[in-house]
């Protein structure tokens, strides 16, 4: 597991998106039905505990809109190594494991149960044992996402019989250390999965393009097993022995949901090859039942590529043999057969072959994206509207055909015969569209237009993109339906919005502005204004005016002030500062200490912080430290910040940053330090700041343009644009290519002061150019420069 970004967000609304891929993203890139998984069981094989899985777990599916899963409607069940309710001790990195596997089985199969599994420690005596178990509770589809690196002759005889469950799929890593081998991807009896990197591309035949997973230092492990014999369903001949991987999934930028470690609530993007895995326990599972005695690692080799996406570019490391460490056409080490492409290379038994166009019925033309399903075998159509689908031998009575913008065709009956290749062609009509209209602007302040992109949630067809000089907007949907439109702007700085639309017969306006963020304060145009205010400890050695200490029944000893002990101030600061001590008593000795602040006014403002500075000795199994938030007095209080520290002993001294946005608006404000140990150690900290964050509009305007080559017209991505009368502002130009109507070397200025204004574009090779523009307060202006090559002389 690999932690994309670790900066955790606070719970999002309805509207608003986490970032990373999500259900419907991965659903689409690999063919997956939307609601598939139903009477089937995907284990979930992790160490340790993760106290919070089921509650994010619930955050997560209704996030998306994916079924609850729970303990009480029995779609979820959590056990220890012995299948029983004495779960492990808890561990923050562990944990964010378990977020990461339970949030993509959910993606993949939302409607299948999911059984955790929590081994007593990362030993592999113990997770061998929880496959054991996994296996004895039921499961048919074991997902286990870690590794061992290495390749050792022990394996087999050692833990091979753990992993060796004829008729059931067990999956593992290849780990995420690149070129080389990882155990227990390494034995022949698991499915080795590798990692790619997935990407939106609206205008390709499949909408994505993938290629092998890198983000150094890390990439999938890939390689040759020589003290593992070579299975008999891999026939690649530059390993004798086992060769890994065998199918991949992607292994970047997916978006989870992870409380306990993380520093407080947070939705974060996740990555390795432990988001692959359980991606592809889950596809198992939408196959359908392994069949008995059967290795289902051998499924993705008998179809002969049918059901796959051949991933061909990529690379994770230095190998002798090529194609154990780069991606190529067949068989290659870092993403082995391929990503899924439905679910025919997943499943065993007799199958037929279904390919044929999908039209327009009064045009004729083909139609994209359009998916042939029936049950949970989905195909989707290429740009010129052919699809491919595999079907299991039999007749099947539901096979339907929806395409976004159509309606779809009534289900159709067809008989399949094993090894079976039919042509089916289809046609469907098109559904009348309306025209939105409507014009993006800056909300904070300016309010001038903004160059922005809108994208119709559910749909295939590319995004929009606002004129950059006026914000306006225009498109068309079929009638009859309800849109989320979600819109981003172009520049950094401001928050998505997103807006729900219905398609009646007539045209529609809609307008958007657009928030800057306070807390990343970035949007051009702004200055950052903060009020606050710092509580040091140093006037007293009982707890400052306004503040106060709670000690609950039983404490032997609560927060104190002034350096009781003489450790010393280890937070970064000076002078006094307040402390709560755990390991200066008799073994046994409890605290549940509370120290409260003042109450804050945040109302009026546009977001919130706290800073401090801290010093800890951490014991996870005998302490919990967290910064807590109350609006209502006390009477219920949100963990805003918690410690993250995972082993025995760990130590931290740091300054901390909590971003308290989610309270904004809001009068009465008050935070809590809270200390609970059973012997545990201290946590001390000091120059506690609590404030506001509120952007303040600069008087001035924008420039938006393009830069191009004189001669050829070309935009010049990378060029500089600056302000002759304010050096500092400047910019450099950019690739638009998502935006057909706004060429490459497109550029927007902030030029602060209205008035006459002289931009100053250059780049390499190429003779500086001048251009005078006129600034109006709050309004965009469009200039575009040219530039001559340098060698060019007028004439």
């Amino acid at each position: 597991m690999r932690a994309d970004d670790e900066t955790p967000l606070m719970r999002l609304g309805a509207t608003a998106t986490p970032a990373g891929l999500g259900p419907q993203d991965i659903q689409s890139a690999y063919s997956l039905p939307p609601v598939g998984g139903a009477g089937q069981t995907i284990a979930i094989v992790d160490a340790y505990d993760n106290p919070h899985a089921e509650a994010d777990l619930a955050v997560y599916r209704a996030q998306y809109g994916l079924p609850a899963c729970t303990t009480d409607n029995g779609c979820f069940k959590k056990v220890d190594q012995r299948g029983g309710t004495s779960y492990p001790q808890p561990s923050a990195s562990w944990a964010g494991e378990i977020a990461l596997d339970l949030d993509m089985v959910s993606a993949a199969a939302p409607g299948a149960h999911i059984l955790l599994v929590e081994t007593d420690n990362d030993g592999l005596d113990s997770l061998a044992a929880g496959v054991d178990r996994a296996v004895a509770l039921g499961a048919k589809y074991v997902s286990n996402s870690y590794g061992r690196p290495g390749d050792l002759e022990s394996d087999m005889p050692t833990y091979g019989a753990s992993y060796d469950h004829p008729g059931v799929a067990i999956v593992a890593a290849t780990g995420d250390n690149r070129f080389g081998v990882a155990f227990p991807s390494t034995l022949p009896s698991v499915t080795a999965v590798g990692g790619t990197a997935l990407t939106p591309a609206p205008d390709t035949a499949r909408g994505w393009t993938e290629t092998v997973w890198s983000r150094d230092p890390y990439g999938p492990g890939s390689g040759c097993a020589q003290n593992q014999a070579k299975p008999d369903y891999q026939k690649d001949a530059g390993c004798t022995g086992r060769s890994v991987s065998d199918v991949s999934a992607v292994a970047d930028n997916v978006a989870v949901y992870h409380t306990y470690g993380s520093g407080g609530i947070g939705w974060q993007r996740y990555g390795g090859t432990s988001a692959a895995t359980p991606l592809i326990a889950s596809v198992y599972a939408l196959a359908g039942t392994p069949r008995p005695g059967t290795i289902p690692a051998s499924y993705p080799y008998a179809t002969g590529g049918a059901g796959l996406n051949d991933i061909t570019t990529g690379t994770n490391g230095d190998c002798a043999t090529a194609y154990l460490c780069n991606a190529g056409p067949g068989y290659d080490g870092p993403t082995g057969l391929g990503t899924p492409a439905g679910l025919a290379a997943f499943r065993s038994g007799p199958h037929g072959t279904l390919s044929g166009t999908v039209r327009d019925a009064a045009s004729g033309k083909p139609v994209a994206h359009a998916t042939v399903a029936s049950g949970l075998n989905v195909a989707t159509t290429d740009s010129q509207g052919t699809y491919q689908l595999d079907l299991p031998a039999g007749t099947l009575k539901d096979l339907t055909v929806r395409a976004f913008g159509y309606t779809a065709s009534l289900p159709a009956t067809i008989t399949v015969s094993d090894g079976q290749s039919l042509n089916r062609d289809f046609r469907l009509n098109a559904i009348p569209r309306e025209k939105i209209r409507g014009t993006v602007r800056d909300g904070a302040g300016h309010g001038w237009p903004l160059y922005a992109k809108l994208t119709v949630a559910g749909s295939p067809e590319a995004p929009i993109w606002t004129d950059p000089a006026t914000g306006a907007y225009e498109l068309s949907l079929p009638e009859g339906t309800d849109y989320a439109l979600e819109v981003t702007a172009a520049l950094p700085g401001y928050e998505p919005a997103e807006q729900t639309v219905t398609v009646g017969r007539r045209p529609v306006t809609k307008n958007f502005t657009l928030g800057a963020d306070p807390d990343t304060a970035t949007a051009v145009g702004y200055t950052l204004q903060r009020e606050g205010t710092t509580e040091t400890f140093d006037s007293t050695t009982q707890a400052p005016q306004g503040w106060k200490v709670s000690n609950a029944s039983g404490t032997d000893n609560g927060w104190e002030f002034g350096d009781p002990l003489q450790r010393g101030n280890a937070t970064g600061g000076s002078g006094s500062f307040a402390v709560v001590e755990s390991d200066n008593w008799p073994i046994g000795p409890h605290q549940d200490s509370q120290l409260i602040s003042p109450v804050y006014d945040f109302s009026g403002s546009e977001s919130a912080e706290l800073d401090f500075k801290t010093a800890y000795l951490y014991n996870p199994n005998n302490q919990r430290m967290s910064v807590d938030v109350t609006t209502d007095g006390g009477a219920s209080w949100q963990t805003a910040w918690a410690t993250s520290t995972t082993s025995g002993d760990g130590r931290d001294h740091r300054t901390v940053h909590v971003p308290l946005r989610d309270y904004a608006g809001a009068k009465a404000v008050q935070l809590r330090f809270h200390f609970v140990a059973n012997w545990g150690y201290y946590w001390s900290i000091d120059d506690v700041y609590v404030g506001t964050r509120d952007l303040e509009p600069v008087s001035g305007g924008l420039a938006v343009g393009t830069v191009r080559d004189s001669r050829s017209g070309a935009g010049l991505t990378g060029a500089t644009v600056a302000d002759t009368r304010h050096p500092e502002a400047t910019t450099m130009t950019v690739g638009t290519p998502e935006d057909p109507a706004v060429g490459d070397g497109f550029y927007t200025l902030f030029l602060p002061d209205p008035g006459r204004h002289i931009l100053r574009a250059s780049d390499s090779g190429y003779a500086a150019a001048d251009r005078t523009v006129r600034v109006r307060t709050n309004r965009t202006v469009w200039t575009e420069l040219r530039l001559k090559p340098a060698s060019a002389k007028s004439g």
